[in-house]
């Protein structure tokens, strides 16, 4: 199959467009002219079946090349600014309706969007003022695909709108249609500032880690169990299901997360925990299930463990 992928030089892209690569699909990265990251696709640039298309979204109607699978993770506005910028959005989603139609041009069977946890807009503080400060995350109602959405940032309204957009569309041109809500991704290649990142730098120095309260819970799915599940989702008979949350199988507070990679990394260091100020929409509080993804195969190989081991180059 020939594999679409925007936002191909993004740290998802990148990942996505070699595991395609492995399992023999012909893949089209495409790449905005100044993409951070561009650099990560040099290494497929002598493989036949690699292709980089440099070309803005907004420019999307002059792509000349044909395709099968589409997988739309081209978006911009995704930084603390940017998020609350209704006009940013109102862009990406525009963009994202004329892809789906460019889909029907070039007679491809199927769009994924990378959808977010940001549509359920569920946060810590909601959760505390309903169950208290001291609750326990197995009394939690988990987010389900049908769970309630009430985004409170402009990106997640965005995410959430096309999610209605695209199906409609998509039904109607005869497209099927993928909505892929996804949680917190960790892996090589990631932002340094993460808290991943940042954890395991100082870990790894026998630093002190400066760190927030960290009492929400959250989800981390490593970027390779990620691909799986994106590649099941491109290949498998969905039965007419497409909202998929994407995540691991384990919700944890994300402090447990802090101790766990220091107990792996064997580090020396302090965790000092900072009091900080929760963003303008709030902390997020992600306790998604998965059990969708799961019935068409989807099941973890690294999980969080296995993919803090690998990333660090740990050996048994």
């Amino acid at each position: 199959m020939r594999i679409l992928i925007t936002g191909a030089a993004s740290f998802l892209g990148s990942h996505l467009v070699e595991y395609f690569l492995d399992r023999g699909d012909d893949v089209l990265a495409l790449v905005r002219e100044n993409a951070r990251g561009r650099e990560r696709l040099s290494k497929y640039e002598e493989k036949p079946n690699f292709k980089t298309i440099v070309l803005d979204m907004m420019d999307i109607e002059g792509l000349e090349e044909d395709f099968d699978i589409c997988i739309h993770l081209a978006w911009g506005g995704i930084g603390k600014a940017g998020r609350m910028d209704r006009a940013i959005q109102s862009e990406n989603i525009e963009a994202a309706k004329i892809l789906m139609k460019l889909c029907k041009e070039k007679n491809a069977k199927r769009m994924l969007f990378a959808g977010s946890q940001a549509e359920y807009g569920q946060t810590l503080e909601d959760i505390q003022k309903r169950y208290g400060e001291n609750f326990d995350i197995k009394d939690i109602d988990m987010q389900y695909e049908d769970s309630p959405t009430f985004p409170k940032s402009e990106y997640g309204k965005a995410k959430l709108e096309l999610k209605r957009e695209l199906k409609t569309l998509g039904d109607k041109l005869g497209i099927e249609y993928v909505h892929m809500r996804i949680f917190s991704v960790f892996g090589k290649g990631d932002h340094e500032t993460s808290l991943i990142s940042s954890c395991i730098n100082n870990f790894m120095k026998n630093k002190d880690v400066y760190i927030g309260e960290c009492k929400q819970a959250w989800n981390y799915i490593y970027i390779k169990d990620l691909c799986q599940a994106v590649y099941l989702l491109s290949k498998k008979d969905l039965e007419s299901k497409y909202v998929f949350n994407i995540a691991s199988e384990n919700n944890r507070v994300l402090m447990d997360y802090v101790n766990n990679m220091k107990d792996i990394l064997k580090s020396k260091s302090s965790i000092i925990v900072e009091k900080r100020e929760a963003a303008s929409e709030g902390t997020p509080f992600l306790n998604p299930d998965i059990s969708k993804l799961k019935e068409i195969g989807f099941k973890e190989v690294y999980g969080f463990e296995g993919g803090i081991i690998e990333m660090c180059d740990i050996k048994a």
